[in-house]
């Protein structure tokens, strides 16, 4: 862990939150990381949110939306956690885990509850927004401004399969526009992931139709 600590630049007061941050459910499922995951997203989310917003004073509410979207996207927080290796130092049952940017959310997490705010932005600043990105069309916002122009109502989201245990999970997600008859489905391990595909699916036959 200490090698760990070295690489991100944060040295934990409580060395049980890194070690639960590192912990994937396949190990010890009661002691995972996936707390930590969960309170890591709110804070990426609202750090990332504030940095692009003080930095592009001239952009749009869209702009940001899409570009924070392209910050916080699994795929771009997977490399990031590849990058620093955090695989080598987690612990797992069976294949190692492919959603590695679960660990990266703990992680923050873990540096949120353990030395504050300033010490997460420190870090997310660092590994996260020190690469220059494109924004990523953030398809959930397009279906909803759709839905509420064009018929006055919110697109219905419904999980329609979750298959796997539960630190492997697999779901099926669908959604509909009441009026429209296109339905949009998606595929993913994660829910959040599983909803945005599910709403480009819709969003591209909308617009073909």
């Amino acid at each position: 862990m200490q090698k760990l600590e070295k690489i991100i630049g944060y040295k934990f007061k409580n060395k049980k939150i890194l070690l639960e941050a590192l912990t994937h459910p396949s190990f010890f499922f009661k002691e995972s990381y996936e707390r930590l995951e969960f309170i890591g997203d709110l804070i990426l989310d609202a750090i990332v949110g504030i940095y692009i917003y003080k930095k592009y004073k001239d952009k749009d509410e869209e702009y940001l939306t899409n570009l924070k979207s392209a910050y916080v996207n699994k795929n771009y927080l997977k490399k990031v956690a590849d990058k620093i290796g955090v695989i080598k130092y987690s612990k797992y049952v069976g294949e190692p885990p492919n959603r590695t940017d679960k660990f990266l959310e703990a992680i923050i997490g873990a540096i949120y509850l353990d030395g504050g705010w300033k010490n997460a932005e420190k870090f997310i600043k660092k590994f996260i927004l020190n690469t220059q990105l494109e924004p990523l069309r953030d398809y959930k916002n397009l279906i909803l401004n759709y839905a509420r122009k064009i018929k006055g109502v919110i697109p219905e989201y419904e999980i329609t399969e979750i298959k796997g245990p539960p630190h492997k999970r697999e779901y099926e997600v669908k959604v509909k526009i009441k009026g429209i008859r296109n339905i949009g489905k998606g595929k993913s391990s994660s829910l959040k992931e599983a909803e945005i595909l599910a709403a480009k699916s819709l969003y591209e036959k909308i617009i073909k139709s």
